[in-house]
């Protein structure tokens, strides 16, 4: 008796098993839940006990920072220390404020530097050393005692801090600290200096290690930024959650508890408390999961037994089952004790439908090997064309497959099309649909060459392939044929996908074993793509397919180009790259020729990269540039990668080296007329000094200050002939001579003509304003 044929007994012994287990199901599912809520309820608590305790550890840290540097800033020495200048003949008083301030870093506390700052007298003492203060750097501390608070604790980036040493431990990849700033003196309103301690974020996270590794355990400042975090790398970001980021933020919320709530992956249970010292937010995130994972004992204890009473009544069902079915199975194998079928199926339903099942299933069965043979033809005519394509079929097993396939056997003539998509650059395609493009393609030529007229139409790589089978004897009508169908085929395809493709076309061949050096000449003729652009039919017969290794290079054109180069001349750039290409492709070579000439060009210009000290940035890691040059396709994209890539980024490189270089000289011949303006200078002796050429440095000059030399130096003699008549007891004749005029009346004549009065004048005006 086979299981298939009694549904019937099946259906009865079901229904016992059911009735006996439904009970024993409910029961363990309720205590179950009711078990795995107790445990849920327990580990809740247990969690808001451990944040307290964490709570605890890091407030006792940051509170003996706080404590120790109180202690230590309110000392009789400190307070006298930073009302002091501080120079390096204080070597006592600094000694002995280096020797406290490394006291009080302990490895307890994580202090990792203690800085001592007098903002009135512009010293700063931490653990480099002692350090006199710049403008930027009393501006970046003097914000700290606008503060209406005396004691803060700062949330930064480890950058904004000067860099340590002698570090009592270190924590190399923690890029925050947490600063405790105190406004000094502490016992006056007067504050005229800062005490900084600063603690790696890092530290506190060593303090808040999860128990799981599917817990985070975080602190928050008064901003829901992250100032510690079991992982690291999160510290310093803002809570991401903006619905309960906008409840613990709020003033009247509870200072600790639970919250629960779910994001798109799982539900989970936020801890928090917050400190009445700081207002620091104290968080444990953890998922529900986690937190009922202990009850996953239970609920396995629950199961197995639910399985064992299941299994008893497996049995005692299936006993009894087959006592009420006995009657009902022996009128069943009476009907189909004859008239067996080989194609017979399993039944589905009880044995009064078995009959009608069984005629239902031969039906079916005979339309499922139909469907299997049609696919399968499919698959095997996929796989001949790609035997017969790499030449793997002998001449009999060719013939007899082509056969079985029902192929066109009257054709005179086959050639071999390659359809190839030029470029989806300036299409609405990406370069991810170039698969689907391609299978959009095959499908095109399968449903629009009729049957008789092509074997079956393949993809290999990114190239579609197609043989021809032509009835025609005449070489005309047989060419006729062939670029009808390729022309009808690259419109077809622009209508339909509004893409520009090309299309390789063999010689024709009379023989099916031939299909495969159809294929290769095919490809190659598809590569003159290069020269004759996209959206083109290029036939075999038609193209140069000499194998001469021998090219042809422009190298005055290359050397145009790099001139313009390292002048960092874009315009000419690219105009003479487009001469260098065009000259290139007029000639008539192959395109192994032609890639071998831009090989060169590619690799000179490496060579100049490499000679000028320039690399490239944004090149793509998973190709090499050689790789890149390979697949392009057409004059126009070759051009395109050559700017874009190579060419702009390097004259942008060479732009900025030599605005930096102009610059660099225009400052020095500056520096020179400002310190020597009352010597005989003049630009050749510059010139000979910095190792230039005179016109060279004029032209520099002029371009970067919009004035010549000369005008500059007179320019500046003039101010400065104007600042020693008001501000200097010197007579005109002394100023004169200091200016190396021949006379006196020289230097009255040319300042008047700057000035439109004399310099006596001058003086007596200036003088006289001034005594005012």
């Amino acid at each position: 008796m086979k299981k298939s044929k009694m549904g019937f007994f099946f259906r009865l012994m079901l229904f016992i098993l059911l009735v006996s287990t439904l009970p024993i199901v409910l029961l363990g599912t309720f205590s179950y839940i009711k078990a795995s809520n107790a445990i849920y309820e327990k580990v809740i608590d247990e969690k808001a006990q451990s944040m307290y305790q964490i709570r605890t550890n890091v407030e006792q840290v940051i509170k003996t920072v706080d404590h120790s540097l109180t202690f230590f800033v309110n000392s009789s020495f400190l307070v006298d220390t930073i009302r002091k200048p501080m120079h390096a003949e204080q070597f006592r008083s600094y000694r002995q404020m280096k020797h406290e301030l490394n006291y009080l870093q302990t490895f307890d506390t994580g202090i990792k530097d203690i800085s001592i700052i007098s903002l009135e007298h512009n010293w700063l003492i931490n653990n480099e050393g002692l350090k006199q203060l710049n403008t930027n750097d009393i501006e970046d501390y003097g914000h700290y005692l606008s503060s209406s608070q005396k004691t803060n604790w700062i949330f930064e980036s480890a950058g904004q801090s000067s860099s340590f040493s002698n570090e009592p431990f270190s924590f190399t990849n923690c890029n925050y600290n947490i600063s405790l700033v105190k406004q000094l003196p502490l016992t006056t309103s007067k504050k005229t200096g800062l005490a900084i301690a600063s603690i790696p974020s890092c530290y506190l996270a060593n303090l808040i290690t999860a128990k799981s590794d599917n817990e985070q355990i975080m602190i928050l400042d008064s901003n829901l930024r992250i100032i510690s975090h079991n992982d690291t790398t999160l510290i310093g970001s803002f809570y991401e959650n903006d619905k309960l980021a906008e409840k613990l933020s709020s003033n009247d919320f509870q200072s600790s508890g639970q919250l629960n709530d779910v994001n798109e992956y799982s539900a989970y249970t936020l801890t928090f408390q917050r400190s009445h010292y700081n207002g620091w937010l104290y968080l444990s995130v953890i998922s529900n999961h986690e937190l009922k994972k202990d009850a996953l004992t239970i609920g396995y204890f629950t199961l197995y037994m639910c399985i064992i009473l299941f299994i008893i009544c497996l049995i005692i069902s299936w006993y009894g089952s087959k006592k009420l079915y006995k009657p009902i199975n022996q009128l069943y194998k009476s009907i189909f004790s004859t008239n067996k079928s080989p194609y017979q199926k399993d039944v589905h339903g009880d044995e009064f439908t078995a009959i009608g099942d069984r005629i239902h299933d031969m039906l079916d069965v005979n339309k499922e090997l139909e469907e299997k043979l049609q696919g399968q033809i499919d698959q095997l005519k996929q796989l001949f064309m790609r035997r017969l394509l790499d030449g793997q079929l002998g001449e009999e097993e060719l013939l007899m497959k082509y056969l079985s396939y029902n192929y066109n056997e009257r054709w005179q003539q086959l050639c071999a099309l390659t359809i190839q998509i030029d470029s989806l650059e300036g299409t609405k395609y990406t370069v991810e649909q170039k698969d689907l493009l391609m299978f959009t393609i095959n499908t095109i030529v399968e449903e629009f060459i009729p049957h008789n007229q092509r074997l079956t139409p393949i993809l290999r790589k990114d190239v579609q392939v197609l043989i021809i089978l032509s009835e025609h004897n005449t070489k005309d009508a047989y060419e006729t044929f062939v670029h009808d169908i390729a022309f009808q085929l690259l419109e077809k395809i622009n209508e339909e996908l509004d893409l520009s493709v090309s299309i390789g076309v063999s010689q024709p061949f009379t023989k099916l074993s031939q299909s495969r050096l159809a294929y290769l000449e095919a490809m190659e003729a598809l590569k003159y793509r290069i020269k004759f652009g996209s959206n083109s039919i290029l036939y075999f017969k038609d193209v140069n397919t000499g194998n001469s290794l021998q090219t042809y290079f422009p190298e005055n054109l290359k050397n145009e180009l790099f001139d313009a180069i390292k002048l960092g001349d874009k315009v000419k750039v690219e105009d003479t790259l487009r001469e260098l290409i065009s000259t290139i492709f007029s000639k008539d070579l192959s395109p192994n020729q032609y890639q071998i000439a831009l090989m060169r060009l590619l690799n000179d210009l490496i060579v100049l990269m490499q000679t000028l000290g320039v690399e490239l940035e944004n090149l793509d890691d998973k190709k090499s540039l050689f790789d890149q040059l390979f697949e392009l396709s057409t004059i126009e994209e070759i051009e395109r990668w050559f700017n874009e890539i190579i060419l702009f980024p390097l004259v942008t490189s060479i732009e900025e080296r030599i605005t930096l270089q102009y610059k660099n000289i225009s400052d020095k011949i500056i520096h020179i007329i400002q310190q020597e303006y009352d010597t005989d200078i003049s630009l050749e002796a510059i010139a000979e000094r910095l190792h230039y050429n005179s016109n060279y440095l004029s032209s520099i000059f002029r371009k970067e200050t919009n004035i010549s030399f000369s005008d500059y130096l007179a320019m500046y003699r003039l101010n400065m002939a104007k600042k020693w008549l008001v501000e200097s007891e010197l007579s005109i004749k002394e100023i004169a001579e200091m200016f190396h005029y021949n006379n006196s009346q020289n230097f009255i004549r040319s300042f008047k003509k700057k000035e439109g009065i004399t310099p006596g004048k001058y003086r007596e005006l200036h003088s006289s304003k001034k005594f005012d």
